[in-house]
């Protein structure tokens, strides 16, 4: 098949790495793969993508609505001639006006809450495209599809759900389980309000009271990072909190920390959630979105509240019982094999076959 996947942007988070091991996969698998982004980001992941061979079709649209964007997808379509067309985050509606009257189908994969994902106008455009089935949207999780069939009414067998799925084997799991220089909390996510990183300060300062020797380490870069920075300092705790910036290779960092943090409002399937499982890291992760889906409360990881001082609580827990952390690790490294890469793209080739 020639598939062509479509992005904002391929900025280094979620949905971005999933579209780059989606390519992957389908690749391995003999299909055509051509990737186009409306803006121009030049990250570890179009180098990548770069060294493997995929072209990037850069659309520089202006910002705000640009007609122009809808007049090069079309003719980037007409040039290719794609079986699908798959779409990402924000990108429907253009893809969509720039797909009337051509024969490919147009599969949207709904990366967050249905009613987090995109905007309340844009919503309704959506509602449209998959009432009508002119689009078909992909759930990553059972709480995500539930939240496509609430927010937009459509029927169980309309929503397919694929799980997102990384490349297993760039793991390197974790075999040692003391803690490492006094203990290393790591964070990876964008500096944004979904993110919450001030609940992980708030909940990391009531940790640093009783176990000043811990570490926090936070990956990542964004809008709010400056704020961040200055809320740490707030705290007195900045010796303590290191700001690692952008890292094209997480999983050194994985294998080196303790504990993996996740301390999101609301959230899809992270990706960091999967590679922090398969690299066998003892997990504290907020109760929201697709994560019960993926880890399970006091067996695969600890599941906690929004409340900065659950959140602590589960650390402190972590940090005192090593059994625990071990036996919980454990387990989440069995459970990644369900979000392989494998699994991931043979479920999506199965839908674009329909």
């Amino acid at each position: 098949m020639k598939i062509i996947q479509v992005m904002p942007e391929f900025g280094l988070a979620g949905a971005e790495i999933m579209a780059e091991n989606l390519a992957y996969g389908l690749a391995e698998e003999g299909h055509k793969v051509v990737l186009i982004s409306f803006y121009k980001m030049e990250t570890p992941i179009t180098d990548r993508l770069n060294e493997k061979g995929f072209k990037i079709k850069y659309l520089d649209k202006k910002q705000g609505f640009d007609g122009t964007t809808i007049k090069k997808l079309r003719e980037i379509f007409k040039e290719v001639k794609p079986d699908v067309v798959h779409t990402h985050r924000y990108v429907l509606p253009y893809v969509y006006l720039a797909s009337v009257g051509l024969p490919h189908k147009i599969v949207h994969t709904v990366h967050n809450l249905a009613e987090k994902e995109v905007g309340a106008k844009q919503q309704l455009i959506h509602h449209f495209l998959f009432k009508k089935k002119k689009v078909t949207p992909v759930a990553i999780s059972p709480r995500i599809k539930d939240s496509i069939l609430k927010r937009y009414r459509l029927k169980k067998e309309d929503v397919p759900m694929i799980f997102n799925g990384i490349d297993l084997s760039k793991c390197i799991v974790k075999e040692n389980y003391e803690l490492h220089d006094g203990g290393v909390i790591l964070h990876i996510g964008r500096f944004s309000e979904q993110k919450n990183h001030k609940r992980v300060i708030d909940a990391f300062e009531i940790v640093h009271k009783s176990y000043p020797q811990m570490k926090l380490q936070l990956i990542g870069s964004g809008e709010l990072e400056e704020e961040v920075k200055n809320y740490v300092k707030s705290k007195g705790i900045e010796q303590a909190v290191e700001f690692l910036g952008l890292q094209g290779n997480v999983y050194p960092f994985l294998n080196k920390a303790d504990i993996f943090v996740l301390p999101s409002d609301y959230e899809g399937m992270p990706i960091t959630l999967i590679e922090a499982m398969a690299a066998g890291l003892p997990i504290v992760a907020t109760n929201v979105g697709g994560i019960p889906d993926m880890i399970r409360d006091g067996i695969d990881g600890c599941v906690c509240n929004t409340d900065s001082s659950d959140v602590a609580d589960k650390l402190i827990k972590m940090i005192e019982d090593t059994d625990f952390r071990t036996r919980v690790a454990h387990s989440a490294e069995i459970v990644a094999e369900a979000f392989s890469l494998k699994h991931m793209t043979e479920g999506y080739i199965e839908q674009y076959s329909k």
